[in-house]
């Protein structure tokens, strides 16, 4: 599907895309997938620099863009943080501002992963696909001004929603 709806994400700054979609004047809407408290496995302890079993929060959301699923985004961060962060409606609204709004933490670096991945059942069936297309991958930690990791995200889009560029 390449129907020309696209996001610049540029690489040497991090951007809320919920606030790029709207500066775009695109219709957005935010669908909630999942929402909770869960335990860190191996993979997310390591990327948190938690330990094993650390509880943490989970926020799991489809971005549909002019109609149309576009991505979906997984976070994590340690529960301690963000204490009933799960409470909040997470419909149609920045993730980040909330997060501000909340908690006072802003992001203000991202180490990323960009990969061309085939797409697995659940992300065919949110993102309107066929078992074997291809799906863009974004893997990142993120951090706040302590420099520690403050978030570990994944980002599946169709490969047309995003565009990067670094200056």
């Amino acid at each position: 599907m390449n129907d020309g709806v696209f996001i610049l994400r540029d690489l040497d700054k991090f951007t809320s895309v919920t606030d790029a979609i709207i500066a775009k004047e695109l219709n957005l809407k935010n669908i909630v997938l999942k929402c909770g408290v869960i335990e860190s496995n191996y993979y997310l302890s390591q990327k948190l620099n938690v330990s094993l079993a650390t509880k943490l929060f989970y926020l799991s959301r489809l971005r549909v863009v002019n109609g149309k699923p576009r991505s979906i985004e997984k976070t994590y961060i340690e529960y301690d943080k963000v204490k009933g962060l799960e409470k909040e409606d997470f419909t149609d609204v920045s993730f980040y501002r909330v997060l501000d709004n909340k908690t006072g933490f802003k992001i203000n670096m991202t180490n990323e992963e960009i990969l061309i991945v085939e797409a697995n059942e659940e992300e065919c069936e949110h993102l309107e696909l066929e078992m074997g297309d291809e799906v863009v991958l974004i893997k990142g930690t993120a951090y706040i001004e302590d420099g520690n990791p403050f978030e570990y995200f994944e980002v599946t889009s169709i490969p047309s929603f995003y565009r990067f560029r670094s200056v």
